[in-house]
């Protein structure tokens, strides 16, 4: 039965008590009244009522029932869902607090709601902060802590941080008791850190280190002013879509000379707090939120807590005292090792051995930011180029100086050595190189007297940096020689810090240099300024796919694992001799077509790309204790072969785990770990061994469970025949598509020529 609509009350001209909501009848001027009224307090906008055509306003006031007149503004935009639900309820004149009409919740945190509202005079949109409270001296505390969040914010001035613009205190116009106290803030667009992680997948390297650089500026500017916010986590950062990041919420802030703590309470979010704020939230400094900062940066890189919740209250509160979380190069195996020490530093127990301050800590990400983007350069996924790191030769009559300085440069770039200047010149004559390491005491020719023989045997615009090195020749000695075509030098003896730091700055300066030179020719029409040159064999082993510095590297255990696993497949495992290569061919194809966007940009980072193309070929290796009599049976497996087979993922993945053993090598391998345990996991949870469905399957075990699946069905096996290219295209993409992530199915369709010239190994 319909709600009875009730007539106006000739006391009820304007606003009607909820009762009555959206049922009243509207008689003779009663809906004049109430229209004029909303157009008053600024409800409806003068200017916008005045805007309508005649006759419109003349429909609404004819209209008989005041649910009809607000449907109808509803309908004509001239006022929000929001507002058309608060007038409803007959509570219009809580829509207008101070000159700031009331829009739409956008928010609700633990001191108040925000909601979207609007000057009504300028007609900007802004921030309402609102916290609804009463009258009594129960609320003093919360009103204080309230107001000083406001004031906090009102004293910071900086792009990263959310501007306080004006405050203010409102009573209902209801017989409530109730005071609306409010703070205005600038509206930001965009979306908050752990949603935009939650929903997109882990940020590429020098987007976080380019974000959170922001972030640790706008943290530096707080603790210039003493006020140390205390709740940096990711729901309190808004990223703008122009990847501009802004600090929120300064309700937890400590004040300098003040103190708000209630003695004996926990404020802050306890995954994201610093051991020491847990203990005594009143005695912390500036490098408690370095704690937070550095947990907020784990999740965006890993879209993983920091701390796991157990659900044992008591061991996890233990372990967050006590411990700091696991070392974030196990899920993010392609980080650079700087950015992962930064965040383990920032994220150790201990104060002191955290970064000594916001501004360190801003400093040393931008550094980050704008190596990370010259290491990453053009994308050459799929190319076909085996290794397109930086090229670096050393150059040092010291054997044990020059492995020293390789060491220091580990697998970053692909490093060289040469003995003398007529070693240094047959590298040269082979390939280009990015970086001479020169040291000036060489048997024959000299450092100095080289100079101009690397720039002869260099293409045109093509020279090498070059860093002089002495452990004899003054420092001032060596600076004059920039004048004769060196770039820098450095004295020895020089630590790895310094040595990394000064080789990263050099190679930056060819980058942008060279990116100057790219623009100019093609303004001139002329193409090709690149290059693509071949791995040396004396300096570079090329292993299931994955190019290894010849000499100890990070990769070394993974290169013997990758040996070892390619015999037993030649010998235990239905795989012919070529399937590694184009395992890791296929990985570069998909890697090619995916999208450049939330966690599918982790297949654009040339370190993760090669890391997962050389681990690759190791997703079958538990197969090895699977029995032959179950490998190779003709007929289709039962339901006892078929649970022996479904424990090679586990078995695989533990041996890898087994071999990495705390090693420097142990993020690689974690990723190996990584895809052998779920390469069998289904899209839609249909998988093994743990049933993960969707984006809880790690990204690496999709891409290749995708590129093994097509191989296995383009081969034959004993049980069927071979299939042909175009039948397993249809196959993957409608018959079997729940079992693939529909974003890598895409890119397959994309990249479906380059899969069947990968498959019969012709040239891309």
């Amino acid at each position: 039965m319909p709600t009875p609509k009730v007539a106006f009350q000739p006391d009820e001209t304007v606003y009607l008590p909820p009762a009555a909501a959206g049922n009243t009848l509207a008689v003779g001027s009663q809906v004049a009244l109430f229209l004029n009224g909303l157009i008053d307090q600024s409800v409806v906008l003068p200017e916008e009522w005045d805007e309508l055509d005649a006759k419109i306003r003349t429909g609404l006031y004819a209209l008989d029932f005041q649910s009809e007149v607000v449907q109808r503004l509803l309908a004509l935009h001239l006022i929000t869902p929001f507002q058309a639900d608060m007038i409803r309820k007959g509570r219009t004149r809580d829509l207008v607090l101070g000159q700031y009409r009331v829009l739409e919740q956008i928010g609700r945190g633990g001191m108040g709601v925000v909601y979207r509202a609007e000057n009504t005079y300028l007609r900007r949109e802004v921030a309402l902060k609102v916290l609804v409270n009463s009258a009594s001296d129960n609320c003093a505390g919360l009103r204080g802590r309230f107001y000083a969040e406001a004031r906090a914010a009102a004293r910071l001035h900086h792009p990263n941080l959310v501007a306080c613009l004006d405050a203010g205190r409102q009573a209902s116009a209801e017989s409530t008791g109730l005071i609306y106290d409010y703070y205005v803030m600038e509206l930001i667009t965009g979306h908050d850190l752990h949603t935009l992680v939650a929903t997109g997948g882990p940020l590429a390297v020098g987007r976080a280190c380019d974000l959170f650089q922001q972030v640790a500026d706008a943290l530096a500017e707080a603790h210039r002013h003493g006020l140390i916010h205390r709740d940096v986590k990711p729901s309190n950062i808004v990223v703008t879509p122009d990847w501009q990041a802004k600090l929120l919420d300064f309700g937890l802030a400590l004040h300098p000379q003040r103190r708000v703590t209630v003695p004996g309470t926990i404020l802050g979010t306890v995954g994201y707090m610093a051991p020491e704020q847990a203990r005594d939230p009143q005695t912390v400094d500036a490098r408690a939120d370095l704690f937070g900062l550095g947990a907020t940066m784990y999740w965006a890189l890993t879209g993983r807590e920091p701390f796991a919740n157990t659900g044992d209250p008591i061991h996890d509160l233990h372990q967050r005292l006590t411990a700091p979380p696991p070392d974030i190069r196990r899920f993010r195996p392609e980080l650079p090792e700087d950015l992962g020490d930064l965040i383990g530093r920032m994220l150790s127990t201990d104060p002191d051995r955290r970064p000594p301050s916001a501004r360190v800590v801003a400093i040393s990400l931008s550094g980050l930011a704008r190596w990370a983007a010259v290491a990453a350069g053009p994308s050459s996924a799929g190319s076909g180029v085996l290794d397109d790191r930086q090229r670096v030769v050393v150059v040092d009559d010291d054997a044990a100086l020059r492995k020293l300085q390789a060491a220091y440069l580990g697998d970053e770039f692909a490093v060289e050595e040469a003995g003398d200047g007529e070693a240094l010149l047959a590298v040269l004559r082979r390939r280009i190189v990015d970086l001479v390491v020169l040291d000036i005491n060489l048997p024959g020719r000299t450092g100095d007297q080289l100079i101009d023989a690397i720039a002869a045997n260099a293409p045109e615009g093509q020279r090498p940096m070059i860093l002089l090195t002495s452990g004899d020749v003054p420092a001032e000695s060596l600076g004059g020689l920039l004048t004769g075509g060196a770039d820098d030098f450095l004295a020895k003896p020089f630590g790895r810090a310094e040595y990394r730091g000064r080789i990263r700055g050099l190679l930056g300066r060819r980058a942008g240099t060279r990116n100057r030179q790219l623009k100019e020719t093609l303004r001139m029409g002329v193409e090709n300024l690149t290059r693509t040159p071949a791995p040396a064999p004396e300096s570079l082993a090329k292993v299931g796919g994955l190019t290894v510095a010849a000499g100890p590297t990070g990769l070394e255990k993974i290169a013997v694992l990758l040996r070892v696993f390619a015999q037993m497949a030649n010998e235990t495992l239905p795989f012919d001799a070529g399937y590694p290569d184009r395992l890791g061919r296929y990985v570069r194809a998909l890697a090619a077509a995916a999208p450049d966007s939330g966690e599918y940009s982790r297949l654009k980072d040339a370190r993760y790309l090669d890391l997962l193309v050389g681990v690759a070929p190791l997703h079958d290796l538990g197969m090895v204790a699977v029995p032959a009599t179950v490998l190779r049976k003709p007929a289709a497996l039962d339901d006892q072969d078929r649970m022996v087979l479904q424990t090679h993922p586990v078995m695989g993945s533990e041996w890898v785990v087994a071999a990495a053993g705390g090693t420097e090598s142990l993020p690689a391998l974690s990723l190996a770990a990584e895809v052998i345990r779920s390469h069998h996991e289904r899209w839609d949870g249909a998988g093994y061994p743990d049933a993960l469905a969707g984006v809880e399957c790690p990204l690496s075990a999709r891409v290749v469970g995708l590129a093994s699946v097509y191989d296995a069905l383009r081969s034959r096996r004993s049980y069927r025949p071979a299939l042909p290219h175009a039948r397993v295209l249809r196959m993957m993409v409608n018959e079997l598509a729940g079992q693939f992530d529909p974003t890598l199915l895409a890119a397959l369709a994309t990249a479906g020529a380059r899969f069947e010239k990968v498959f019969k190994m012709t040239p891309d």
